[in-house]
């Protein structure tokens, strides 16, 4: 997913008060199962009975934003997530193709225990597309091309070797390396999860931080760090966490996160990403 166009540049107050508009109407369509989208007239009756003053650009404005928000979510993503059984299909597939080509790349276990320990399909999915794509582009095959365990916090350098910034938590990737990345990523796959817990709303304002971060580093030096997250499991995201799929579709349009790749999406953006990142 990638952020919408029209919104970029909108700033601080307009995206509070989306998250106000959001908060008090609701995220979600009762008995429906959709992400929920606020008419005009919505906006307005909630501003009058909270004594919001807020201009008529402002709600209509707000108005589209979540109907754009809540069909990229409804029309989109909900179909490119997968449970444990489908990405450990999809997995298999991929699999193969580490042992032919004799990839190096991890194929991390996941943190469960018994029966659910098992690959982290999504990590190792993502893993194997990025290791593919950096060969097809680069033609080197004799090393990974890529961090796929970074072990340390992204440091980032400038042309004198001078530390000019630091990230506050470690990632679960990074190209070409987690000193001075052109490109982080993060990793939120949750199949085994039951009930949506404060691990994933955690992961979801840890993300935020980042992206602040980040920002901050581009406004003071304009070293630019490509910031992605990615997100599967369709009964955490989806069934249970509508909230939090906009909470992302927010931080992405404001800037605080430069793309959420979700699911399936990872078969197709990751590898478009990564080249027009490598052929920059």
């Amino acid at each position: 997913m990638q952020a919408f166009d029209r919104f970029r540049g909108m700033d601080a107050s307009f995206w509070a008060f989306v998250k106000y508009v959001s908060e008090n109407l609701g995220y979600t369509e009762r008995g429906e199962g959709l992400v929920k989208k606020y008419p005009i007239s919505a906006i307005k009756a909630l501003c009058k009975e909270s004594g919001v003053n807020a201009s008529e650009d402002v709600i209509v404005n707000a108005a589209q934003y979540s109907k754009m928000r809540a069909d990229l979510l409804n029309r989109f993503a909900e179909s490119m997530l997968m449970d444990a059984e489908m990405a450990s299909e999809e997995f298999r597939n991929w699999e193969r193709l580490h042992r032919a080509n004799h990839y190096f790349c991890k194929l991390p276990l996941n943190k469960q225990k018994g029966a659910m320990k098992q690959v982290a399909f999504f990590t190792a999915i993502i893993n194997i597309v990025a290791e593919q794509t950096i060969r097809e582009i680069t033609g080197n095959s004799r090393s990974l091309g890529f961090d796929d365990d970074p072990r340390s916090l992204a440091y980032i350098w400038d042309d004198d070797r001078k530390i000019i910034g630091a990230s506050s938590r470690r990632f679960d990737g990074a190209y070409p390396s987690i000193e001075s990345p052109k490109l982080v990523w993060e990793i939120k796959e949750y199949y085994y999860a039951t009930t949506f817990g404060s691990r994933v709303a955690d992961g979801v304002y840890e993300t935020q931080l980042d992206g602040f971060e980040f920002n901050e580093l581009y406004e003071r030096t304009g070293k630019k760090v490509y910031h992605v997250l990615f997100i599967d499991a369709y009964r955490t995201w989806w069934v249970q966490g509508k909230s939090y799929l906009c909470r992302l579709v927010d931080a992405m349009n404001s800037g605080v996160v430069d793309e959420v790749i979700v699911g399936r999406e990872v078969l197709t953006r990751w590898p478009e990403l990564l080249r027009l990142i490598i052929e920059k």
